[in-house]
């Protein structure tokens, strides 16, 4: 699971670099970073360590009350979008201490059809694998060696650092938006322990993102 962690922070040294020497090479690194090595980190901690996708938060949608479910879930997914739109007002304010990578995603998105294929691929396959590796895991390891009051504070604060990290080549201000969001993510995770809402709510910028909406 430490690589499905490292590639992401590595991603803003090589992705701008791969797409203009051969869009194949960037689409083959994206599909192993977002994919490949999440999908087999999880299996072989499935395999060797008994670790299931439940305990990181990957369980059964609908669990037991689906009226209630679905509210809490909805008012997840809107919390997260309307967080993150908050957040970025607020990070405005923050001192812009280095740029933003010139690379867009939006580049790599072809025209007609397979617009809609890039689109839904970019969004959930990074929606996923970042919400498993960055808050449902971190979740399950501190909650396993903390005691519930440190777990309280240590983990919103930890899973938001490294979730804004892995936007470190977006800008300084977009690391600060990432961390803000990340804390109250962190919360709401804690409080639901279910991470499809956040899945989804993370799909759901990331199109918004790629579909020029955050500009």
């Amino acid at each position: 699971m430490l690589c499905a962690a490292v590639l992401p922070l590595a991603n803003g040294l090589y992705v701008e670099s791969a797409y203009r020497a051969s869009p194949p090479l960037f689409w083959a690194l994206d599909i192993a970073q977002f994919v490949a090595v999440p999908a087999a980190s999880c299996w072989l901690l499935w395999r060797f360590a008994g670790v299931a996708p439940a305990h990181y938060g990957l369980s059964r949608i609908v669990q037991h009350h689906p009226l209630h479910e679905l509210v809490v879930y909805t008012a997840v997914i809107a919390a997260f979008v309307a967080g993150y739109g908050l957040a970025r007002i607020v990070a405005l304010f923050a001192p812009l201490l280095w740029s933003g990578h010139s690379f867009s995603y939006q580049t790599a998105i072809p025209g007609g059809v397979a617009a809609i294929v890039a689109l839904a691929y970019f969004a959930f396959s990074a929606g996923l694998a970042e919400e498993v590796v960055f808050r449902g895991l971190p979740a399950l390891y501190l909650g396993a060696r903390l005691s519930p009051a440190a777990f309280a504070w240590v983990y919103p604060l930890a899973s938001a650092a490294a979730f804004a990290a892995i936007h470190w080549e977006q800008g300084s201000r977009e690391f600060v938006a990432t961390f803000l969001l990340g804390l109250g993510a962190g919360w709401l995770y804690m409080k639901i322990r279910n991470l499809w809402p956040f899945v989804f709510g993370h799909a759901y910028t990331d199109v918004a993102a790629f579909s020029g909406y955050y500009g």
